[in-house]
C-alpha cells in the first residue's frame, strides 16, 4: 500500500516515512492538473493526503490507473463542500463522502491556532490524515478477511460449544459473555483453580500479582516515543532498570529473536504509533461503557468487591503534571484538579508525603477492584452455570486438517469444540507458534507489594507519576490484602524478559523492588516507618510477568475452525483487566461471524499489511 502526501508541512517528515510506502510530494500542492495525473499514474498511490481535491481528470486518470484496488482521498484543512462529512473516532466504521469516479473523501481538520508551535500542529493534522489513510486501507483488507472466513452453524440445534484456554482475568471475563450468551463453554488452564490460593508463583499474570486492577480511559498506553525530541522512549529495551531501561534478562543471548522484537517495537513511524495510541484509548472508551452497563444490569457480579471510583493522579514533576492535563482533558477523564496543599487536605492519607511528593494532582474517572476475589467470583458463577472448568490441563498443541483448526491436545487428551479461545499470557510460546504467532508476545514483569491501610487511611486509588524514577508509574490501590484486613496494594515498574518469563537478573529486579519501596516511603513515610521499612516490605513482595507486544497494541486473531472459529488474543500488557469487556465483546463477534473494530485495530500483523516489512528500511 503506497500513501502520496501532497500537503505543505512547516517541517520535513520523511524521517517518519519507511521506505518508499509514503512519499512526500509537497511541490504538487500548487501543480497543475496535467502533472497531478501524470504523478498519480506514476505513483499509483492508494490514499492521497492533500490540501485540495484533485481535479476530475486526475481523478479518472489515478482510477484508471489502479484498476480494481482501493483508492480514497484524505483532504486536510477546511471543508470545501458542503456534504462532506468528518471522519468521526477511529473506534467507529469510518464516514466519507464520495468523489467522481466512486473516489471515497475524508476530511482532516487542518492545523488550528490552539497551543502548540505551528510546526507542531502542522504535524499534528499530517499525523491524523496518515491515521485515517492508514485505517482505509485497514477496513479494505478486513472486508477482504470477512468474506474469505463465514463461521458454521451447527445443524442439530445445540448449543455452540467453545473451548477457553487460559484463566487469567481477560478470558474468565470472556467465559462468562460466552455463557451469558448460550455458548456451552469448557475453560482449561495449566495452573492451579484460583480459589485455592496456592502460592502466588504456581500462577499467571492475574493471579500471581497483587490483588488489585484498575479501569482509566488511558490504560494501556502507548509506550513508544510519541514527539521527534524524545527518542529515548525507544530505548527502554536496550537498558536495564539502572539507566531507566526496562531489561531485566539474565542472560541476553539466551533466546533467540529478542533483538527482533526489540527492531520490531522501534519500526513504526510517530504517525502510525500515534494511531495506535488513539485507538488504544478508543476501545478504553468503549470498554469503560460496557463496564458501566455490567455494573448496573448485574450487580451481583460485583457483590462483596472492593470497588473505588475515581482515581487521583498524582504528578511529581510540574511538566509531566501539564502535558497530562492536557491529555486527560483531550480524552474527556478530567474530574478536577489540585495544588500539592489542596491534596494534602482533601486526602488526609498523604498529609505526611515528603515535601517534594507531588507538584500536583488529576482526579480522573475510573475504577479499582479486588481483582482475585472478583475472578473468584466469576469462576462460582462458571460453574453453577454449568461450564467446565478444567484446572492443571496445559494445551500443548492446537491440531489442523489442511485449512481448519480441527482441535486441542491437552495432558489428558484431545479437545474437539465447534469454537476456541486462546488467551495464553507469556507461556504459550508453542500455542502461539502453532496459531503463526510465535515471538510475538514477550514478558514485561511488575513488582507488588503490600502496607497497611488503617492510619488515616486513603479513600481513592492513586496512579503515581515519577518521572526519571526506575518505579516512573505506580499504581496503589485501596482494597484488602489476602487476610481480608485493610490495605494499599503498591504495583510498579517494567522489567522486559524477552520471550522466556523465567529470564530474570535477581539483582536487576531487586533495583525494581528497591524503587517501588522508595515510592511507598515517598508517599506514607509514617507507615513505612511503622512496618519497619523495606524489611517490612519484604514479604509482601512478589511480581508478575504481563504478556507484551513490540507494537504496544494487543493481539486479535481470528480464523478458522472445523465447526466455527478460532480466536487468539493476548498481549495486553498493562491493559488485559480494563479492556477484558470489550475483548469478549470482540470474541462473541468473531465467534458469531460478524465485524468489531479490535478485529482491525488489534490484528497481528497492522503494521506489516499497510507499510511492508518497515523494521528493513529504517536505520537501526
Amino acid at each position: 500500500m503506497r500513501f502520496l502526501v501532497t500537503c505543505q508541512a512547516a517541517r520535513p517528515l520523511e524521517q517518519s516515512m519507511p521506505g518508499d510506502r509514503v512519499l512526500f510530494r509537497p511541490e504538487l500542492d500548487t501543480a497543475d492538473d496535467t502533472t497531478v495525473a501524470a504523478s498519480l499514474r506514476e505513483v499509483r498511490p492508494h490514499v492521497v493526503i492533500s490540501a485540495t481535491t484533485p481535479s476530475p481528470a486526475a481523478l479518472l486518470a489515478w482510477r484508471d490507473a489502479m484498476g480494481d484496488e482501493p483508492v480514497a482521498v484524505v483532504r486536510t484543512g477546511p471543508s470545501q463542500q458542503p456534504e462532506e462529512r468528518r471522519l468521526p473516532s477511529m473506534e467507529a466504521e469510518p464516514q466519507h463522502s464520495r468523489l467522481p469516479f466512486d473516489v471515497p473523501l475524508f476530511s482532516v481538520p487542518g492545523p488550528s491556532n490552539g497551543a502548540g508551535a505551528p510546526a507542531d500542529r502542522d504535524e499534528a493534522a499530517l499525523f491524523r490524515a496518515l491515521a485515517i489513510a492508514e485505517r482505509f486501507v485497514q477496513e479494505h483488507r478486513a472486508k477482504l478477511d470477512r468474506s474469505t472466513a463465514a463461521v458454521g452453524d451447527r445443524s442439530d440445534g445445540e448449543p455452540e460449544s467453545v473451548l477457553v484456554v487460559g484463566a487469567g482475568v481477560v478470558n474468565l471475563v470472556t467465559a462468562h459473555t460466552l455463557l451469558a450468551n448460550g455458548y456451552r463453554v469448557t475453560l482449561v488452564d495449566a495452573g492451579p483453580d484460583p480459589r485455592e490460593n496456592r502460592p502466588w508463583e504456581q500462577y499467571g499474570c492475574s493471579r500471581g500479582g497483587g490483588n488489585a486492577r484498575m479501569f482509566t480511559l488511558s490504560e494501556m498506553d502507548d509506550y513508544h516515543a510519541r514527539h521527534a525530541d524524545d527518542a529515548d522512549s525507544n530505548l527502554v529495551f536496550d537498558r536495564p532498570p539502572a539507566q531507566l531501561g526496562w531489561d531485566v534478562r539474565r542472560d541476553a543471548a539466551a533466546v533467540a529473536g529478542d533483538r527482533a522484537w526489540v527492531q520490531d517495537f522501534k519500526s513504526p513511524p510517530r504517525w502510525l504509533t500515534r494511531a495506535y495510541n488513539h485507538d488504544i484509548f478508543g476501545l478504553n472508551r468503549r470498554s469503560g461503557d460496557l463496564w458501566k452497563e455490567w455494573m448496573k444490569e448485574q450487580p451481583h457480579v460485583f457483590d462483596g468487591l472492593h470497588v473505588r471510583h475515581d482515581i487521583l493522579r498524582l504528578y511529581q514533576d510540574e511538566a509531566d503534571l501539564a502535558a497530562s492535563q492536557r491529555r486527560q482533558d483531550a480524552i474527556g477523564a478530567t474530574l478536577a484538579q489540585f495544588s500539592p496543599d489542596v491534596v494534602r487536605e482533601r486526602f488526609p492519607a498523604l498529609a505526611q508525603a515528603r515535601h517534594d511528593a507531588f507538584a500536583g494532582a488529576i482526579m480522573v474517572r475510573g475504577f479499582t477492584l479486588d481483582v482475585h476475589r472478583f475472578m473468584t467470583g466469576l469462576l462460582d458463577l462458571l460453574e453453577a452455570g454449568g461450564a467446565e472448568l478444567r484446572f492443571h490441563q496445559r494445551a500443548e498443541r492446537i491440531l489442523r486438517d489442511d485449512a481448519h483448526v480441527t482441535g486441542v491436545l491437552t495432558g489428558s487428551g484431545v479437545f474437539h469444540r465447534d469454537h476456541y479461545v486462546f488467551s495464553p499470557g507469556v507461556d504459550g510460546g508453542s500455542l502461539l507458534a502453532d496459531a503463526g504467532l510465535a515471538g510475538q508476545v514477550h514478558g514485561v514483569l511488575g513488582c507488588w507489594t503490600t502496607i497497611p491501610n488503617t492510619q488515616q487511611p486513603l479513600e481513592n486509588s492513586l496512579k503515581v507519576a515519577r518521572r526519571g524514577h526506575i518505579a516512573a508509574d505506580a499504581n496503589v490501590t485501596v482494597g484488602e490484602d489476602e487476610s481480608g484486613r485493610p490495605a494499599l496494594m503498591v504495583g510498579s515498574g517494567y522489567g522486559w524478559t524477552g520471550a522466556d518469563p523465567r529470564n530474570i537478573d535477581e539483582r536487576k529486579l531487586e533495583s525494581i523492588h528497591a524503587a517501588v519501596a522508595d515510592t511507598v516511603e515517598l508517599l506514607f513515610p509514617d507507615t513505612f516507618r511503622s512496618i519497619g521499612g523495606r524489611d517490612g516490605l519484604r514479604p509482601t513482595e512478589k511480581y508478575c510477568v504481563r504478556p507484551w507486544t513490540a507494537s504496544n497494541l494487543g493481539i486479535f486473531q481470528a480464523t478458522r475452525a472445523v465447526s466455527g472459529a478460532f480466536v487468539v488474543t493476548g498481549g495486553h500488557n498493562t491493559g488485559g483487566f480494563a479492556q477484558a469487556p470489550v475483548i469478549a465483546e470482540a470474541v462473541l463477534h468473531a465467534l458469531r461471524g460478524r465485524h468489531h473494530p479490535m478485529h482491525t485495530l488489534y490484528h497481528p500483523s497492522r503494521m506489516q499489511r499497510v507499510l511492508g516489512a518497515v523494521a528493513d528500511s529504517l536505520p537501526a
